[in-house]
């Protein structure tokens, strides 16, 4: 209670704080609200690659402290450096923007999550320069970058009530995005869900058909028959206690029911309730324990590895981890994903920069950003130094990290696919985080990401398993932009929907574990009647209307 205190405490004080610096916002041109018609000072003189120092804030505890090789060379290119201000850990409650606020203090350039808590309240106070005005007063190519080589949607997609945009975003998928991504056999991620089984046991069966939830069915029962001392099915409890997340994408099940034109939650989706009653049969033949839903991920990788388990909730790449130990001549190999199998994705982008009206030198920094989002620029922040081939790696620090591989179409770079050196390749193989850092590239010296472009050195088309996978995955994958709905947890309806989200996760087992048909009825409906006291009908309401609004964008 104590400690409950001392929090809410702290937020009185910045909330005060903000208060007492809001009245004199207008008097300057730092993080304090300035007005409206405030135009982006004209050019203070300097050359334009004399040396120049911005302070930047980033979020995310991972960010860099612009002093690895990469950012040195991005500096020694452009002549600007950062001076970086970032949290211990992530601070995605936007504590720190809030105490910047409040003593008037921000930075030239933020680049943070971009559900920062603080990140709206930065656009409604007027703190930010909108990204229109700085584009067309002194990167007027910069528009053009974003088009054609992002997609039309970073524009577009993110404007205010203002009619402008603010933020620039990272890790949107946009259409095109998308095009390159399934051209080049990029879209469908290894970390899917999957049912996975042990090779050894599916042989033994003749390997049947499981693309639907009754023949998945008969094989694990089978198979659990011929080995009655084995763990027929095992997840984790992350996986399955909250809302069956390793079923979901099999049954094709969306973050919300579109029925008709009114959108509802999930639980009203016909297809979520027959989703749970799969989970009950499996629970009533045997099949389905309260492991699942009570094994840390730690407990159930120890029982999968030890060959306790016969159908584990993975993903694809398990069949690279280690034969159990049992018989270490078989492996692990995916299941055929159920017919209706479907991973539904909400695209908001991930990382958003923005440029507070305390910049010192929005020339520089927008010209900065042209750079960064050039084909160059992308290659110079993500790939690291060029090399003339895949053996011309020396040391991390200097490379060569990569290589443009001719035999291998690329349709941003004519000279071929940007390819990893060898040596780079393997020290990421050995030590993926290490490695990044030593070599000062990526996503830590970030300021804007194209993933059609630093994705390429990950993508293979040639890769013909990879091919495959992609093929027989990425039609299974969709898209939902227009679900993306804005729900402040802290208000009315982000409580009823914490409410129901809560009212789900505790029924949940009791419905998978139900003693009768009638028990899983009864409590099916209770479950219902219950989310509609809690006042789910508002909350579909508002999910309706932001529906609307997006469809509408």
């Amino acid at each position: 209670m104590k400690r409950s205190l001392r929090s809410l405490s702290a937020l009185l004080i910045v909330s005060l704080l903000i208060s007492v610096f809001a009245g004199c916002a207008n008097n300057n041109n730092g993080g304090a609200t300035p007005e409206t018609s405030a135009e982006p000072p004209a050019d203070n003189g300097q050359a334009s690659d004399s040396p120049l120092t911005l302070d930047l804030y980033s979020d995310r505890a991972w960010y860099s402290d612009w002093t690895g090789a990469g950012a040195k060379r991005i500096t020694e290119k452009t002549g600007i450096s950062f001076n970086v201000k970032k949290p211990v850990q992530d601070d995605g409650d936007g504590k720190d923007i809030s105490l910047m606020i409040a003593s008037n203090s921000l930075p030239d350039i933020m680049v943070v999550d971009r559900g920062n808590k603080m990140l709206q309240q930065l656009v409604e106070g007027n703190y930010l320069y909108s990204l229109d005005e700085l584009i067309e007063q002194y990167a007027p190519n910069l528009r053009s970058i974003l088009n054609e080589q992002y997609g039309e949607e970073l524009l577009a997609n993110f404007k205010e009530e203002d009619g402008k945009t603010y933020k620039l975003i990272s890790g949107y998928q946009t259409t095109k995005y998308l095009d390159e991504a399934k051209l080049n056999a990029g879209l469908a991620p290894v970390w899917l869900p999957q049912f996975v089984v042990r090779k050894d046991y599916y042989d033994e069966i003749g390997r049947p058909d499981t693309s639907s939830p009754d023949k998945f069915l008969a094989a694990l029962e089978q198979m659990a028959k011929n080995h009655p001392d084995k763990i027929p099915y095992l997840g984790d409890k992350g996986q399955h206690s909250n809302d069956l997340g390793w079923f979901l994408p099999q049954f094709g099940i969306a973050d919300y029911y579109l029925n008709g034109e009114t959108v509802q939650h999930k639980i009203k989706d016909p297809q979520w309730k027959e989703m749970v009653k799969f989970a009950f049969k499996m629970a009533g033949k045997g099949l389905l324990t309260k492991e699942s839903f009570v094994n840390t991920g730690e407990v159930t990788a120890q029982k999968v590895a030890a060959g306790d388990v016969i159908v584990s909730a993975l993903n694809s790449a398990a069949k690279n981890n280690t034969p159990p130990k049992d018989n270490p001549d078989t492996s692990f190999e995916m299941l055929s994903p159920f017919s209706s199998y479907m991973y539904p994705t909400i695209p908001k982008g991930w990382m958003a920069l923005v440029i507070p009206k305390s910049n010192k030198n929005p020339e520089r920094t927008m010209k900065l950003l042209e750079y960064a989002a050039s084909k160059e620029g992308q290659a110079d922040f993500f790939f690291g130094v060029e090399g003339t081939g895949v053996e011309a790696f020396k040391d991390l620090e200097n490379g060569p990290h990569f290589y443009y591989d001719k035999s291998t179409v690329n349709n941003y770079f004519p000279q071929g696919k940007p390819t990893f050196t060898t040596g780079f390749n393997d020290a990421l193989n050995k030590d993926w985080g290490g490695t990044w850092k030593q070599a000062g590239l990526g996503e830590p010296i970030m300021l804007v990401a194209n993933w059609a472009v630093s994705n390429t050195v990950f993508w293979n088309p040639q890769d013909q398993e990879k091919l495959a996978y992609d093929q027989l995955m990425a039609p299974k994958m969709k898209f939902f932009p227009e679900f993306n709905f804005v729900i402040d947890s802290a208000s009315e309806l982000g409580v009823i929907e914490a409410k129901i989200n809560t009212l789900r996760s505790d029924y949940l087992p009791k419905l998978v574990f139900a003693e009768s048909e009638e028990e899983f009825e009864s409590v099916f409906s209770f479950v219902l009647d219950k989310s509609e006291e809690l006042g789910i009908a508002k909350l579909e309401a508002e999910y309706t209307k932001q529906y609307a609004d997006n469809i509408a964008k």
